[in-house]
């Protein structure tokens, strides 16, 4: 049978909220914090890494001033609970209103932003990862980001899911990290079931061009600040890289080179708007050897300095 969020909600123990520890405008679940970290899912031809959970709460009563921001090196599920603001894909310039039902897949690397405007504001979170399984050759994914707005018993059906996962964590009934596990596999299975991720079994392991591409996508996406070479992209994929440069290039119609800058120059923004580390400090956390070799290339890329990104910010804000 299913239950309002309240009656979930009257489950938990007290306190159930306490300080968000990267937005301290913001509550969470104090139950979050009891969680043992990654988890790990591996089915036939996919494993499903599970990164974080997190749990955004405000009341209208105290609401925060300021635009929330993220980003990360792989995917992040958004559900809206309570509220009504404006989420924007800050990379591609995009907005699109949030209110309460929307659930939708960030893609990783890219900026986004949420902007509250009116209401509590709750919104439920997982950051996960898709890789291809021990047995599995190859996979690659035809869509990864989208969003539809969940209604009646389909809402209803999911906010279950998700409180009933959280009431689990709060209450310690894992059994050897199943019970989470099993919950979050249904939380996800949704996505498919809406079509916001869909992978195509029958390029199982047939499209190795794609799946090619797909593997250099992401190990550059994971190791951008850690690869100094190519010959790391190589090695892992397994091709000549002038071979790999070429096909990279047919399919996403930019070089390895021109994608790894990108997505550098994405993280790189992300700190620019969100913290004070200085110039030298990032360059090193996006994978550059200095200040100098980061701020040659952001100019190129930006046509500014990293100093005057700073200031400016992006210029590219929802009215």
């Amino acid at each position: 049978m299913f239950q309002t969020k309240e009656d979930f909600l009257s489950r938990f123990k007290e306190p159930v909220y306490t300080s968000h520890h990267v937005f301290p405008s913001l509550r969470t679940f104090n139950c979050l914090h009891n969680w043992n970290g990654k988890a790990v899912i591996e089915l036939s031809k996919l494993r499903i890494e599970i990164s974080d959970l997190d749990y955004l709460y405000c009341s209208n009563s105290n609401p925060f001033d300021s635009q929330l921001h993220f980003q990360q090196n792989c995917y992040r599920l958004w559900y809206q609970i309570e509220g009504n603001g404006i989420l924007q894909n800050v990379t591609r310039n995009s907005f699109g209103t949030a209110r309460p039902g929307l659930l939708g897949i960030m893609e990783r690397g890219e900026r986004h932003s949420y902007l509250h405007q009116r209401g509590n504001f709750q919104c439920f979170q997982i950051l996960f990862s898709f890789l291809p399984s021990q047995k599995a050759k190859c996979y690659w994914n035809t869509e990864i980001e989208g969003k539809t707005v969940l209604e009646g018993s389909d809402r209803l059906y999911f906010e279950n899911l998700l409180f009933d996962l959280l009431f689990v964590i709060s209450n310690n009934k894992e059994i050897l990290g199943l019970a989470s596990i099993s919950r979050i596999l249904e939380i996800l299975v949704v996505l498919f079931k809406k079509g916001l991720i869909i992978i195509d079994e029958s390029q199982f392991p047939r499209n190795k061009t794609k799946s090619l591409v797909a593997k250099a996508k992401n190990f550059m996406s994971l190791h951008f600040n850690s690869m100094h070479h190519q010959a790391q992209l190589e090695k892992e994929c397994g091709v000549d890289i002038n071979y790999l440069n070429v096909v990279f290039k047919r399919e996403i119609g930019k070089t390895l080179y021109q994608y790894i800058t990108d997505v550098r120059m994405e993280f790189a923004k992300h700190l620019l708007e969100t913290t004070d580390l200085s110039v030298v400090t990032i360059a090193e956390q996006v994978g550059y050897p200095n200040g100098n070799s980061f701020t040659r290339a952001f100019k190129r890329h930006e046509h500014c300095t990293p100093q005057q990104f700073r200031k400016i910010g992006s210029g590219k804000k929802p009215k």
